[in-house]
């Protein structure tokens, strides 16, 4: 199981917002999608992730509205990413370790797949089902 790749537990294709777009955008996009990670875009490549929490920290702090601020201003740089092949535990030991939210998972610089916190409980739950059934 330790050797168990990510694709094996990422959520494929996931949606992407441009750096381009206001918050209120993604805001919508993470209600409608029922998510808290966006992969952003810029000229086609990814560049980034927004996550829920960046979105209320900038509107707390900056006392702004949604439609005053665009996607670029608040956005995370340099992303955590790995190839669907890397270790489901090495992916899970780093996003511990470094208090991540997910991982983007990029196949010869495309992305093909996210892995949040929440792939992580749901994979630790099937995990600790099937060993109780055992």
């Amino acid at each position: 199981m330790a050797d168990t790749p990510i694709k094996s537990f990422m959520h494929p294709f996931p949606h992407t917002i441009g750096t381009d777009q206001t918050l209120e955008t993604a805001k919508q996009m993470l209600a409608e999608h029922r998510i808290r990670h966006l992969p952003v875009r810029a000229h086609g490549e990814i560049v980034g992730v927004l996550s829920d929490r960046d979105i209320h920290f900038t509107l707390g702090v900056e006392k702004v509205e949604a439609t005053q601020v665009k996607v670029q201003d608040t956005y995370t740089r340099e992303p955590y990413t790995v190839t669907p092949e890397t270790s489901a535990a090495e992916v899970a030991r780093r996003m511990a370790r470094d208090h991540l939210g997910c991982a983007i998972i990029l196949d010869k610089g495309e992305l093909v797949g996210i892995f949040t916190t929440t792939d992580a409980c749901r994979a630790l739950a099937e995990t600790l089902s099937a060993t109780i059934e055992q």
